[in-house]
C-alpha cells in the first residue's frame, strides 16, 4: 500500500508501507532515506545502524516516542513501517531545523525541541517492545516493588566513559557557542 507523499520544506518524501512476507518485515534500503535533510553526523547513521533498526526496532507501535529523534532519520524509519504517528524529541539545534524542513508541516510528526534530562515512564501495557539506547554503560537497579507485577527501576551509568564524556563536552560547547551568537 503506497501512502500519499508527505511534502515537508521544499521536496516530497515519499514513502511506502509495503506488506509483511511470511513473519518477517520489509527492509528498507539506504536509498529509501536520500530525500531526507540531514547533517553527516545523521547519515552516517543511517548508513551504519540501518540493519541494526530492523532487527532492534521493529515491530513498531502505532504511536511512538522517539526521544533523540536526530534529524528524522528514525521518524521516517517508523512511518516506513507502519507508525500512525511519531512524537520526536530533540535537542540539537541543527538536528531539530532538519527535522522541521523533513516533517515540519506532516500531521503524522509531532517535533518537541527539549533537553530531557529526567525520563519517567508509567505507560501501562508500553512497556512491551521498549527499546533503550544507551551510550554508556549501564544497570538497572531496581528501586522499588509497587505491586506483584509492578517494579520501579533506575538506569544508572556502570562507570565512566571516555563517549560520554565526549558528548557532554560537545553539546556543552554547542549550547555555549548558539548562546554567545544569539541563537
Amino acid at each position: 500500500m503506497i501512502r500519499e507523499p508527505c511534502i515537508p520544506g521544499n521536496f516530497q518524501i515519499r514513502y511506502e508501507v509495503r506488506p509483511r512476507i511470511g513473519l518477517g518485515f520489509f527492509v528498507c534500503k539506504l536509498s529509501d532515506f536520500e530525500s531526507l535533510s540531514m547533517g553527516p553526523l545523521h547519515r552516517s547513521y543511517v548508513e551504519t545502524e540501518l540493519k541494526m533498526w530492523h532487527e532492534a526496532y521493529l515491530p513498531v507501535g502505532k504511536t511512538v516516542l522517539d526521544v533523540g529523534a536526530g534529524c528524522g532519520e528514525t521518524a521516517f524509519f517508523y512511518l516506513n513501517h507502519g507508525a500512525d504517528h511519531v512524537i520526536c524529541v530533540e535537542s540539537d539545534p541543527e538536528a531539530v531545523a532538519h527535522l522541521k524542513k523533513n516533517f515540519g508541516g506532516d500531521s503524522r510528526v509531532t517535533i518537541l525541541s527539549f533537553q530531557v534530562n529526567s525520563i519517567k515512564i508509567d505507560v501501562e501495557g508500553s512497556e512491551d517492545g521498549m527499546v533503550f539506547e544507551t551510550h554508556f554503560p549501564v544497570k538497572f537497579k531496581s528501586v522499588r516493588r509497587l505491586g506483584p507485577d509492578v517494579k520501579l527501576w533506575r538506569v544508572e551509568k556502570k562507570w565512566f566513559s571516555l563517549h560520554n564524556l565526549r558528548i557532554e563536552a560537545a553539546h556543552k560547547i554547542r549550547i555555549t557557542l548558539l548562546d554567545k551568537l544569539g541563537l
